[in-house]
This record gives C-alpha cells, structure tokens and sequence, in this order.
C-alpha cells in the first residue's frame, strides 16, 4: 500500500496521468469485470459511436454547393440548398447564418462544424472570397475532389485490409469464445487458474483495442 501511494504520488508530481496505473491495478484485482468493461468499449466504439459525416458525405455536399453556384445561386443559397440536400451533413449552423445574413466569420465557423474533414479550408474559402469578392465556387469543387478522392482511399484500404481484420477478430474471438464456453460448462477451475486466465485476456483485449486505435488515428 505504502509503495502504491509513493509511486501514485511520483506520477501526480511528475504531471503524467495515472489513470493507465490504476487502470491496470484494478484489471488485476477484479480481472473479470475489467475484461467486460473493455469487451464493452470496443463493441461500443465499433459498432455504435457515432463518427460523423464520412468524407463522401462531405463530397456530396461540397458538390451539391458546386452545382447551385453554377445554376447561378448565390453562395449563402447554395449553402442553404447543399445542406437541405445532403442530410447527413448537419450544416445548421451555417445555414441559420446564411439565412439570417450573418456576417462571414458565423458562416464559416459553421462550415468548420459542419466538415470534419475539409471544414476549416471550406471556412477559409469563404472568409477570404467575401472579404476579398474572389470565386468561391472553384475552391469548393477541389475540396469536393479532395473529399471524394479521401473517401476512395478508405474504401481501398478497407479492401485491403478485410483479411487481416477478419483474421485479427477470429484470433482475438476465439481465445474469448473458448473461456466463455469453459465458464459456462463448469470446465475451468476456479482456483488460482481463473484469474491468470481473466488476466491473460484481459491483456489480449486491451491489445487488440491499442492497434484499433492506432489504426484509426492514422486515418
């Protein structure tokens, strides 16, 4: 206990976080709950977080921008329009400044919102071509590419890589399958056996969760 609080106390005054220390002191002391707790979080992050408009979304309502402009729409209606088209987008803080008549800076802070990907350079854009009176449709058709382009690329890698997710998921389900099975039937022994076995898998998931989360950063 004394040496727990001395190095508990050496990471608070050192400024580090010592979450991850007392994350694992509790994996080992309640090995089963701390492994469903982070079953729980990656079943959560991978099948219901929300993760926001994808970069085809912002592709379809950067062109749909595009398309009004050319039929000879104002900017602000174009905005007004792209967004009514392209739902998934949630575009409402731009359009309520374009319907409004705010000044620039409300519109493009609400098209920076409004697309995670190519947000700051749409809001830019329109600082600079109402400030200055410069185009802004052509610069909304590159970012269109660009996000169109972005999408294609994360489809191939999806591609790509399905074998080596199928094959990351089967190595990772198969070893939790089989205790859950054990457990179930009586077959494991509740001994000391148990809790090495919790560990070990515990440990197993918190891996798979640090390469998820590597992957997705580099996205």
């Amino acid at each position: 206990m004394v040496s727990t609080t001395v190095v508990l106390g050496l990471i608070l005054w050192t400024g580090l976080s010592p979450l991850p220390l007392l994350a694992t002191m509790v994996a080992f002391r309640f090995p089963l709950a701390a492994l469903l707790v982070v079953a729980g979080w990656i079943f959560y992050e991978r099948f219901l977080a929300d993760r926001g408009p994808s970069p085809d979304d912002e592709a379809g309502f950067l062109g749909g921008v595009v398309t009004e402009l050319h039929g000879g729409a104002s900017p602000r209606v174009a905005v007004i329009r792209a967004s009514a088209r392209e739902r998934s987008i949630d575009a409402r803080l731009a359009t309520r400044a374009a319907r409004l008549g705010l000044d620039s800076g409300r519109l493009a802070a609400g098209l920076t919102a409004a697309l995670p990907t190519n947000g700051r350079l749409a809001g830019a854009a329109w600082a600079i071509s109402t400030d200055s009176g410069a185009p802004f449709g052509p610069v909304m058709r590159l970012l269109a590419h660009r996000a169109a382009e972005r999408g294609r690329l994360l489809r191939e890698r999806r591609a790509l890589t399905a074998q080596a997710r199928a094959t990351a998921w089967l190595v990772a389900g198969v070893p939790l399958g089989l205790f859950a099975v054990l457990v179930v039937t009586g077959r494991i022994d509740t001994g000391p056996s148990l809790p090495i076995a919790a560990v070990g898998l515990g440990l197993q998931v918190v891996g798979v969760a640090v390469v998820v989360l590597m992957l997705r950063g580099r996205s």
